[in-house]
């Protein structure tokens, strides 16, 4: 709470490792003789317990020696490391119960070392084992309190030495010894982690078993990365041949987790609203439990169909979602049963976010107040279009909530539209949650725009937690969703700089869309417990401790990439996107040969098969990866692009009823599914033609139009998508045409290189039909004066057409993409068809 934040901050960083304090030194373990125990309460907590375990199976790597695990007030030889809430802890005047929440103590006293924090009361036995990790049972839950735990860590990491790289069997390292003899300052007050949310798996949910496909480059399915995994668990593997390698697989991520302080006080938000549509809308299938009335007044006016918002003018609505609020925080109902899909659950704020879309109600009410509340748009991401409207239902809902729960917060996204802060103040039970969509683009124009935006939401909400959204989900979600391969997005020094520039804002904690790769995940994790280490440091450790005599040229590749990536001279103003700007402009052939040069001096200098094994895995979860996406960019390259000749009509002024389509020229009817030279099973024709003044488009899907789905606002689907410009090249037009023909014109990089500007005054027309049962029939003029980027065409124009599919037509759980041209998707103007115009 920056107001709370700010005034401790110095203090608090100076507690995570207490500055410079007097110091006891203790052995542990001496020429391979234990010298100490690890002793718990007679009823010791899950987290004292785990922590216990932790300890001694870290000290029996380090030095083969076990220390033995004994109760309170039992004999014991030597010193003890009391874990927990003890009569060592109690007599040193530190009661678990009293410490804050996430505190915790590493102190040394008088015979011996105390581990304490604030954990879960729950008291039930662990069950923890080393040798069979798959048996793991009651281990502390990534949300529940467990500070004895992270106090075992910050002891292991900081007097023991060990670290945690990844969660393979390659990932713990420390170094052998037989003694083991540590200091441990004397003082006691408490730590704890810097950051109080700390969210690795939020787009996975909790769902640790996903942790090693949510860093991977490569999808599980994939050949590389099998061969990765395989080399990953090797041991595990061979370990439980009969069964149960997923059951340890997901421990060892939990434990990979668990080391990193990965959870702390839940703050998820997300889109929170779409579950009115099943209980308020209408009844749908596998939903049906969930409605409860039509209201049709919650929603969204002046769109076709079912609308894409609610209305946030209206007063039932306010009233609703804060009873939704209070049965919450009550114990009436459960987010699940409220159609919230990702169903946080206490003591996670209650959510409250509008649906993923900027369509928003277009009734008299909201309207009005639009006009006087509009910000304008920035041209930038995240902008305030929709905030003083977006907030002000919020503010709302908050204030009816504090009616009857006085305590009790809302919590709701600073998002796209209305992600930047209202012209007025936020109320007192208002937590935000920033969206940073930039964090992981240092090189964009959008980065310093979005760090100033939070700076600015720091100011406006002084009494309340803030929360950020980061994107670690791309480059990659672009690349799967274009099927290429993108240039992995390596950023550690980006980190860095953002992590104490978010510690300096007061931020509370953060919530990652999208994880890894690996190096990426090791920082962020150690960031979000201290962000003042150096990233240098941290890489120095990834490093030697992965790859011992090799680390040397590994690292020199990884800043290579990493420098590749964030430099913003090689993503100019005009510029490529997708495998263009991946392989055409990043991962060049020649640096793709200084990259080789680095792994093949790595191989050399290799010593141990442990070395060796931790270079193959990166080949096969990395460089395996950018190698075929060179290659398919080169392929990319060489495959054809098509050229219509487009034969001049009689001029009819844009008339498209007038158009003799059968002199136009047909387009090819072979179109391919998006990112390669895969012909789609769908069955696509269109023609071209035009007068001198319009160009004149017909396209043809040959397909259910029973399944086709109307979107309000054109986008996302079921749409035609046309790309066209005057060049293969920035500036161009994008002309969506809906299946009523409705349509969308956005610019790019016409004014001061701008994307996703809406054109109102398009010069586009367009009329569809659906009709057929087994056609739809789309006919549009483009105006040669109004429609191109730079004006009229001198000769040619160049365009790709896009179908963009509903995932139930498209049959493949997602968007379906099929494009005109091949070996491209959406915003790939590098390789636009060419037409030419007749005289």
């Amino acid at each position: 709470m920056k107001r709370l934040m700010s005034g401790f901050i110095a203090a608090l960083l100076a507690t995570l490792h207490c500055g410079a304090q007097e110091a006891r030194s203790y052995v542990l373990v001496q020429d391979g003789v234990a010298k100490a125990s690890l002793v718990l309460a007679a009823t010791p907590s899950k987290a004292a317990q785990f922590a216990a375990g932790e300890i001694q199976h870290h000290v029996r790597l380090i030095t083969g020696v076990t220390l033995p695990i004994v109760q309170d007030g039992e004999a014991i030889d030597g010193i003890q490391i009391a874990i927990g809430d003890t009569s060592a802890a109690r007599k040193a005047g530190i009661v678990a119960s009293e410490l804050g929440p996430q505190e915790y103590v590493v102190a040394g006293v008088e015979g011996g070392i105390i581990l304490v924090g604030l954990d879960s009361a729950e008291l039930v036995e662990v069950v923890y084992d080393p040798a069979n990790w798959a048996l793991g049972a009651n281990w502390p839950g990534l949300w529940e309190a467990q500070a004895t735990l992270y106090a075992a860590y910050d002891f292991l990491e900081n007097q023991c030495g060990v670290r945690w790289l990844n969660q393979t069997e390659l990932g713990t390292v420390y170094d052998e010894r037989t003694t083991l003899s540590v200091e441990v300052e004397t003082g006691l007050l408490p730590r704890r982690p810097f950051f109080a949310y700390r969210d690795t798996l939020g787009a996975v949910g909790d769902n640790v078993s996903q942790y090693d496909r949510y860093t991977h480059l490569w999808s599980p399915q994939d050949e590389e990365f099998q061969a990765w995994d395989a080399l990953a668990y090797a041991g595990t593997r061979q370990q439980y041949a009969g069964g149960g390698f997923e059951a340890a697989r997901a421990k060892l991520s939990q434990l990979f987790l668990l080391r990193h302080r990965s959870g702390g006080s839940p703050a998820r938000c997300n889109h929170s609203l779409y579950g009115y549509y099943a209980r308020f809308w209408e009844k749908r299938p596998g939903q049906e439990a969930l409605f409860e009335e039509q209201r049709p007044e919650y929603f969204a006016k002046g769109y076709e169909g079912e609308p894409p918002q609610l209305c946030y003018m209206d007063p039932g609505l306010v009233k609703q979602v804060a009873q939704d609020a209070r049965d919450y925080y009550d114990g009436k109902s459960t987010a699940k049963e409220q159609g919230i899909f990702w169903n946080p659950t206490l003591p996670n704020p209650f959510p409250v976010e509008p649906m993923d879309n900027s369509f928003y109600c277009k009734c008299e009410r909201c309207q009005e107040y639009l006009k006087v509340h509009e910000q304008g748009s920035n041209g930038l991401y995240t902008n305030g279009v929709y905030s003083d409207y977006f907030f002000q239902f919020v503010n709302a809902v908050a204030e009816e909530l504090a009616t009857t729960h006085p305590d009790k917060v809302i919590l709701t996204l600073a998002y796209s539209s209305h992600g930047l802060p209202p012209s007025f103040e936020m109320a007192r039970n208002v937590q935000i949650e920033y969206c940073v969509a930039a964090n992981r683009s240092p090189f964009s124009t959008d980065y310093a725009h979005e760090l100033e935006v939070l700076r600015q939401w720091a100011t406006l909400t002084p009494t309340q937690p803030l929360y950020l959204w980061l994107y670690y989900t791309f480059p990659l979600e672009q690349a799967r969703n274009g099927k290429y391969h993108c240039f992995p997005g390596f950023f550690a020094h980006a980190i860095g700089e953002q992590f104490r520039f978010f510690a300096d804002q007061g931020v509370n904690g953060m919530f990652h869309c999208g994880w890894g790769q690996e190096v990426e995940a090791y920082v962020t994790l150690k960031l979000m417990v201290d962000p003042r280490l150096d990233v240098e440091m941290l890489l120095d450790e990834y490093f030697k401790g992965l790859y011992g005599a090799a680390a040397a040229p590994m690292k020199q590749m990884y800043l290579a990439m990493e420098k590749t990536y964030v430099d913003p001279a090689l993503r100019l103003e005009k510029g490529a996107s997708g495998p263009g700007l991946a392989w055409g402009r990043l991962g060049t052939a020649e640096r793709m040969a200084e990259f080789q040069a680095f792994l093949d001096q790595a191989k050399g200098a290799a010593t141990t098969e442990r070395e060796q094994r931790a270079i193959a895995m990166f080949e096969h979860s990395t460089w395996s990866y950018m190698l075929q996406g060179r290659a398919s960019y080169v392929e990319r390259q060489k495959a054809p692009i098509p050229t219509v000749n487009v034969p001049r009509l009689a001029a009819v002024d844009g008339d498209l009823s007038r158009i003799d389509w059968s002199k136009a020229a047909p387009l090819s009817e072979s179109w391919y599914v998006r990112g390669g030279s895969q012909l789609s099973e769908r069955r696509y024709s269109g023609r071209v033609a035009h007068d001198g003044e319009w160009l004149y488009l017909e396209l043809i899907d040959h397909c259910p139009t029973e399944k086709v789905v109307v979107s309000p606002g054109v986008f996302p689907f079921d749409d035609w998508e046309l790309f066209i410009a005057r060049q293969r090249d920035l500036p161009y037009r994008q002309v969506a045409v809906g299946p009523t023909g409705s349509i969308k014109v956005l610019s790019h990089g016409e004014v001061n290189w701008r994307r996703n500007v809406v054109i109102e005054e398009h010069g586009v027309q367009a009329v569809s039909d659906t009709s057929a049962p087994d056609q739809w029939v789309t006919r549009l003029a483009i105006s040669f004066d109004d429609s191109l980027a730079g004006g009229r065409p001198e000769g040619r124009i160049f365009l790709n057409i896009v179908r963009v599919i509903n995932p139930a037509l498209a049959g493949e759980g997602r968007l379906g993409i099929d494009t005109w041209v091949s070996h491209c998707t959406v915003h790939e103007v590098d390789r636009l068809g060419e037409l030419v115009l007749q005289p």
